[in-house]
């Protein structure tokens, strides 16, 4: 999942890997459903563990990777995609996938999956399904898709940015901060993607947001504005125009196109974003992920 995990090859990744090559096979083929998938099934673990976290709160994602065919067989058989297990007191779940899906997911550009797979691990790829999608995942970021993404992510931020001024004016807290939490999570996304990185799901984009350059600058900011919160900022209502959260996210945005700037992207919309929501919806239907 980009800068954050990309170093963490750990003991806990060692250690699950190992014990998952181990226990998989057994318990597939013991499985009343999933024995008779096993034999053309990849086997992938992905999330948390798979990027070195062990906690009380993370568990075992395994992906089944099966073909389109397989997959139908296997709704037929079962009234569920989602298989639970334990091991070694730690719970864990396949979700029966099709390759097929992935692949057209990540050339689609869902940069959440592309982030996932790059931190996957192997478990089971009898005919090599796997390490292709994760070869492709793995490739550099077109600058087409940089470029049409980080538009997208910084127009949504200013729309939420400014869908927040009214909330502050009137002291009203929560649709305050509902729209200024968006405005943030596309900030943090646009500022992966301006450094060439996909963004993993809301749960790791600050972690791996702060560990890359241009989120690296930000993130002192966004810590900032957390204590703006704590301090009770959300109940002030001296106006948006003063108020310390608008300021803190006008802060945010401005390093943001600072660092644009740095990077060659120096576009009208930076400043007139409302005249390009619909073009910067539609530049990221018309970008693809480069797959075998």
């Amino acid at each position: 999942m980009g800068w954050y995990f990309r170093a963490m090859e750990s003991s806990v990744i060692a250690k699950w890997t190992a014990a998952l090559a181990n226990f998989v096979p057994r318990f597939l083929d013991t499985h009343p459903v999933l024995g008779h998938f096993a034999d053309n099934a990849a086997i992938v673990l992905h999330g948390s563990t798979a990027c070195g976290i062990e906690d009380d709160f993370s568990d075992l994602d395994l992906w089944l990777i099966v073909s389109e065919t397989e997959l139908r067989r296997l709704d037929v058989a079962s009234s569920t995609r989602f298989f639970e297990f334990q091991i070694e007191n730690k719970p864990g779940h396949f979700g029966a996938v099709s390759a097929q899906t992935h692949a057209q997911r990540m050339r689609h550009c869902e940069l959440s999956l592309i982030a996932e797979l790059r931190s996957a691990r192997v478990i089971h790829d009898p005919h090599g399904v796997a390490s292709r999608l994760i070869t492709d995942a793995s490739r550099p970021m077109p600058d087409a898709v940089r470029r049409a993404y980080f538009q997208y992510h910084y127009v949504e931020h200013r729309s939420d940015d400014r869908a927040a001024d009214h909330p502050l004016n009137r002291g009203d807290p929560v649709a305050a901060i509902t729209a200024q939490a968006a405005a943030l999570g596309h900030a943090l996304r646009a500022a992966m993607v301006l450094d060439g990185e996909p963004y993993p799901y809301f749960k790791w984009l600050y972690r791996c947001a702060s560990a890359a350059p241009t989120g690296r600058v930000l993130s002192p900011k966004v810590q900032e504005w957390i204590d703006l919160l704590g301090q009770n900022a959300l109940r002030d209502s001296t106006g948006s125009n003063s108020h310390a959260l608008a300021r803190k996210m006008k802060e945010i945005r401005l390093a943001l196109i600072d660092a644009a700037r740095a990077t060659g992207i120096d576009e009208p919309w930076l400043n007139q974003w409302w005249l390009h929501i619909d073009a910067a919806r539609a530049g990221i239907q018309e970008v693809q992920w480069p797959c075998s």
